[in-house]
């Protein structure tokens, strides 16, 4: 190895990489291949490292691969190093989740940008390895014919030598994806699948949508602040949205996800702008029991989840009874912990309260232990592209919230009729709409 690289030691060995530790229980995040890097003096001061890192992987050809070629590695190099330097200047105790193996990274191409072909994923990882800038913290856990991700960060040498002084947490985003319809598995791992006339139509949407939100301007009063503004699972800033389908099923799931909002908690959702307008937010009233409702021919109740006994007097009740009740709607045969953290709270066990959301819904037989939840995300997301194709039409910008919609104020009264006339279209009943 050339001396620009100090400390270098070889790839891992099967026998290394066994006696490390296992992986579970380690916070990290997600490898990103769409990540990206808008600050012109960091990438200035990284190319040093990537180019010195392209001519030691150049010194083992004979014959040198042509500049689209070095250049599709170099890219594989700067996309790993741009996600080890997210999660450290995010926390020191994050990892990033990489997965290796070849099969399942052939599986999941299509996911990847066109550059990062699996032979070019596979060797990139392995130089930043062995060139001691990346360490691989934990194993994956093994399990037959399947390897979990392993867990890696920067190394003190890729602390030392990358340019982590001059980025700032909000400094990442999030670049456009190549696939915008994805499909997971029973173990919730991306695999591959072939293009139909249905999955083409969603594909066109969503650009569609994706190209008006990348016009638009999606800003906020003020900055965030880490986890009291979002959930545990944002992890970085991007309009662009896909649709999630689930078990191997196009039947199943379907929801918008991608865009940096749907991870922002309630409160802070409240002071995003639309291209410098004030929004409100527009969300079906328990809309899974609305929908059961009407395809049972029932009149849909104001608010469903106001059947469950105290919920209409006890407005704490009712975040635990919606959750109990999706959660009992997807339970197996081992069941659900929801509500989690009850008992103490509402003087009764959570295992009670359970019992009181089945019984609170006589008319709907047969909904609980049904898995109907990823069916019924289908229809929603359904509804949802609908209602956002509606405006988008207009070139009037949306923001999907899964079953609740955000657009600029002036547009509130349209929004709640194109939902409800949506909703009335699919099922004959208007159901009800709350706007914050």
């Amino acid at each position: 190895m050339a001396e620009k690289f100090q400390g270098l030691r070889k790839f891992l060995t099967e026998e290394q990489i066994a006696n490390l530790p296992d992986q579970r229980g380690l916070r990290s995040w997600a490898f990103e291949p769409y990540l990206e890097l808008p600050n012109d003096s960091a990438n200035a001061a990284l190319e040093p490292t990537l180019n010195s890192l392209r001519d030691e992987w150049l010194q083992d050809f004979e014959r040198k691969p042509n500049p689209k070629m070095q250049s599709n590695f170099a890219s594989c190099l700067r996309v790993f190093l741009l996600n080890l330097m997210r999660v450290h200047i995010e926390s020191d105790g994050l990892t990033v989740g990489i997965p290796s193996q070849k099969e399942r990274l052939g599986n999941q191409v299509q996911y990847r940008p066109a550059f990062m072909s699996v032979h070019y994923y596979r060797e990139a990882l392995k130089l930043l390895l062995d060139c001691g800038l990346v360490d691989m913290v934990k194993r994956g856990h093994r399990q037959e014919n399947y390897g979990e991700t392993s867990r890696y960060s920067l190394s003190d040498l890729g602390l030392g030598r990358l340019p982590i002084s001059k980025i700032r947490e909000g400094d990442f985003d999030i670049g456009r994806r190549d696939e915008v319809i994805l499909l997971k598995d029973t173990k919730h791992r991306l695999i591959r699948y072939d293009q139909t006339l249905e999955t083409q139509s969603m594909s066109d949407k969503l650009r569609k949508l994706n190209d008006l939100l990348e016009r638009s301007e999606i800003a906020k009063n003020r900055p965030a602040t880490g986890h009291i503004d979002f959930d545990s699972d944002f992890s970085g800033q991007a309009t662009d949205l896909y649709r999630v389908f689930n078990n191997s099923d196009f039947k199943q799931g379907g929801r918008f996800y991608g865009g940096w909002w749907i991870h922002a908690k309630k409160h802070f959702r409240r002071i995003i702008t639309i291209n410098g307008e004030a929004t409100i937010e527009a969300d079906f009233k328990g809309i899974h029991p609305a929908i059961l409702f009407a395809k049972n021919d029932l009149p849909i109740p104001p608010d469903p989840y106001a059947l469950i006994p105290g919920v209409s007097e006890n407005p704490a009740l009712r975040g635990p009874a919606k959750t109990t009740f999706l959660a009992l709607m997807n339970a197996g045969p081992k069941g659900t912990r929801e509500p989690k953290d009850f008992n103490a709270q509402h003087g009764m066990t959570a295992k009670a309260f359970q019992q009181i959301v089945r019984n609170a819904f006589p008319m709907l037989p047969g909904i609980f232990g049904a898995g109907q939840g990823l069916f019924l995300q289908r229809e929603d997301s359904d509804l949802a592209e609908r209602i956002m194709m509606h405006f988008a039409d207009k070139g009037i910008t949306v923001l999907p919230v899964h079953d609740s919609f955000i657009v600029a104020e002036r547009h509130k009264d349209e929004l709640v009729q194109v939902m409800q006339a949506t909703f009335k279209d699919a099922y004959g009943q208007t159901p009800s709409v709350t706007v914050v």
